[in-house]
């Protein structure tokens, strides 16, 4: 747990954190179970209890709490993956790393589920990190803490802003963050152009 408290977190703190969801039914359900607008007055009612949660606004790492909008388009987005999988975020955390190595050492804690993407996910879109889950359990919304290197960090902030929300596809970030390993790209204005060069060469193609 020492990357927790390393950071500013600790298992008493996320568990201060936990949100008991006021559905009463088990997080494992999928969403084919729940109705959306009862879903939704879940979330904002999470989402104002967290917003009065003090300690919260004192912690040493980054924060965000999702918005309402963004949880409306997972809804629909997963009907069939599970209420817990799906709103794993409402509550998360950004904090840097020098290493993943010991952040996937959590692997092994109660309540902790770890999901490493240092190599990138299934289908490689460039982002790397290892996600962290704190879940108090199946009546409680999960928790996400995201790590990331320096290294990381940079480029995944460089695709936040320019690639993300654009629907551009997965193999085209994976070609950007080649060009970054390679020494391709060094800031952020590098990261625009080499990204309009390789959108032209596809159209090409």
């Amino acid at each position: 747990m020492y990357i927790l408290e390393k950071v500013g977190l600790s298992v008493e703190i996320l568990e201060s954190l936990s949100y008991k969801t006021e559905l009463g039914v088990s997080m494992k359900r999928t969403l084919r179970h729940f109705d959306k607008k009862e879903i939704l007055k879940d979330i904002r009612n999470a989402r104002q209890w967290y917003n009065r949660k003090d300690i919260l606004y004192k912690l040493p790492v980054d924060l965000r709490i999702k918005s309402i909008g963004s949880a409306a388009i997972k809804f629909d987005r997963y009907p069939n993956s599970t209420f817990s999988r799906v709103f794993n975020d409402i509550l998360g955390f950004r904090s840097i790393c020098s290493n993943y190595e010991e952040v996937l050492l959590l692997e092994t804690e109660d309540k902790i589920r770890v999901v490493d993407m240092s190599k990138g996910k299934a289908n490689d879109d460039g982002y790397r990190g290892v996600h962290v889950y704190y879940q108090k359990d199946n009546y409680h919304y999960p928790i996400e803490i995201q790590f990331n290197t320096y290294y990381d960090r940079q480029f995944n902030d460089w695709m936040h802003n320019h690639f993300y929300k654009r629907g551009y596809d997965d193999e085209t970030g994976a070609v950007l963050r080649k060009l970054y390993e390679d020494g391709k790209i060094k800031s952020a204005n590098e990261f625009e152009e080499v990204l309009a060069d390789v959108l032209f060469n596809c159209k090409k193609i």
